[in-house]
């Protein structure tokens, strides 16, 4: 591994005080409509991708719990509603019409889409089920198919994999989602595709050379818009990482910049909706943000009804693409910073059997012990990010609000899972258990989940409420896993010090 990684430096800024900023837009407002989006301006063509390998052996990091009766409802939901061609649409609600404006009711459209389809397979393969095997492996088969058929017929230039606009998901998270969504499941399903694995390959490898070609230097997406981008930006960045991790062939060049990007977001996480006496996350800023603006769960505020109304749905906090929610940065933030170290981690233990193999060259070992010395210091970096976190996610309030949550809540609390299962341990039960209480108290009758704001759709709120309580099932190679779980024990032995340190320095103050 040449030059990949900056260190993750002043990301235990995730959490840093600082004063609310200013809002102006409700999230509720009309969504701006992305402006036709032109390839983006490329200096040179992407590096080379280093070949393929085989996918990695997997396990799970956790002992997995019984497939729930919530998680058999929300995937029955998810078989029942999937269409002929085998995709799914979004499930209801609103969508964007041509003028700009809202539109939704029965006489509106809803076409399969490649993003929605995407997170429901994702669900499903979670669950254990794949083109060949599980109770769900006929509608795996064809969702694949779907996915495969639409990214097969998209052209080559742009970042879109479809020609379905104006989805919530488009709207809200950004008008690349599908393209991001679709190689993030295409990595995970790589090694699984059956009859159809020599298409799913190949369409991986189209997702991941588009990303590659529109990729700016920082890791962004030129026009990638919408009410909270950060999300879309982070479903990238775990898309790339996870495809690396899983053997498809993502360059080094490729992977740094989703590296920067990861390290930029850990360092401005946070910036908004936190108390400067404290340093921690002003939940109430928080939700005030993400419940509705109109009807009986909106809130009253000296303002009028509708808080949320004074929340920014452009420009974030003091970084844009968050909308003022710093429950979305901050998720993205740990998330990323934890999918880039599991891949570099693997590079490590590959670098370890450079160092010890007698027949690799000086320059081969120097190399590998370069690979070392960055993956230590991005972990040394990670954890305290993830320390100066990790109070949020034991504070109730910062859980509360699940019947007022749009998608928007159910990807963020994903990404935090995701990021906190491959370490295990005390926290990850605590969090878990907090989403396994909470998430199925909103599930409908039906078996779905809705969101109460901006992404409403019915497949996508349902496919990430099931992805969190599916989240111990995620998958890592060993030599990740163990990487992780002897960061997380060197970060409490350090903890532990730093308290006896200061427990000790009380009682000769306490003394004088």
């Amino acid at each position: 591994m040449t030059r990949l990684l900056r260190p993750l430096a002043a990301a235990a800024a995730v959490i840093g005080a600082a004063s609310l900023g200013a809002y102006a837009v409700s999230p509720d407002a009309e969504p701006l409509v992305p402006k036709p989006v032109a390839a983006a301006a490329v200096p040179a063509p992407p590096a080379p991708a280093a070949p393929a390998a085989k996918p990695a052996d997997l396990k799970y990091a956790v002992d997995p719990k019984p497939l729930g009766d919530p998680v058999k409802k929300g995937l029955k939901y998810l078989a029942d509603n999937q269409q002929a061609d085998g995709g799914w649409a979004q499930g209801g609600g609103w969508r964007t019409g041509g003028n700009g404006g809202r539109i939704e009711g029965k006489d509106v459209a809803d076409p399969s889409d490649v993003g929605n389809s995407c997170i429901a397979l994702l669900a499903f393969l979670r669950a254990g089920n794949t083109p060949t095997q599980g109770d769900y492996k006929d509608v795996v088969r064809k969702g694949l198919r779907f996915v495969c058929n639409t990214v097969e017929k998209a052209g080559t230039d742009d970042l879109y994999v479809t020609d379905v606009r104006n989805t919530q998901l488009q709207s809200k998270i950004g008008p690349f989602a599908d393209t991001f969504l679709s190689t993030l499941v295409l990595s995970e399903m790589k090694g699984k595709g059956g009859d159809d694995e020599k298409r799913l390959v190949a369409c991986l490898d189209k997702t991941i050379t588009k990303i590659a070609k529109h990729q700016k230097d920082d890791g962004t997406f030129a026009n990638n818009g919408g009410w909270a981008p950060v999300l879309s930006q982070g479903v990238a960045n775990k898309a790339l990482a996870r495809a690396r991790l899983n053997g498809a062939p993502v360059s080094d060049a490729t992977f740094a910049r989703a590296t920067k990007n990861s390290v930029d977001s850990a360092k401005g996480v946070a910036t908004t909706g936190v108390t400067a006496a404290t340093g921690s996350v002003d939940v109430v800023a928080i939700r005030s943000s993400v419940v509705p603006t109109a009807g009986p769960a909106a809130p009253v505020s000296p303002g009028g009804p509708g808080m949320a109304a004074s929340r920014s749905a452009t420009i974030g906090g003091a970084f844009k693409g968050d909308a003022g929610v710093p429950l979305y940065s901050l998720s993205q933030g740990v998330t990323n910073g934890q999918d880039v170290l599991n891949s570099v981690n693997a590079d490590a233990e590959k670098a370890k059997r450079v160092i010890a193999d007698p027949k690799a060259s000086k320059d081969e070992k120097q190399a590998a012990q370069k690979t070392l010395e960055q993956r230590d210091e991005l972990a040394k970096e990670n954890v305290a990010a993830q320390s100066q976190a990790a109070g949020q996610f034991r504070n109730p309030d910062f859980v509360r609000g699940f019947g007022s949550n749009g998608g928007e809540e159910f990807l963020s609390f994903l990404n935090i899972s995701e990021m906190m299962v491959v370490k295990g341990g005390t926290e990850w039960k605590e969090w878990d258990g907090k989403m396994q209480d909470t998430v199925p108290k909103a599930q409908d009758k039906d078996g779905s989940w809705s969101g109460h704001h901006c992404i409403t759709g019915k497949t996508f709120c349902t496919s990430a409420a099931l992805l969190v309580l599916l989240a111990d099932r995620t998958q890592f190679p060993d030599d990740v896993i163990k990487a992780a779980r002897e960061d997380a024990r060197k970060a409490a032995e350090v903890k532990a010090a730093e308290e006896k340190k200061a427990a000790e320095e009380k009682k000769v103050e306490e003394k004088k």
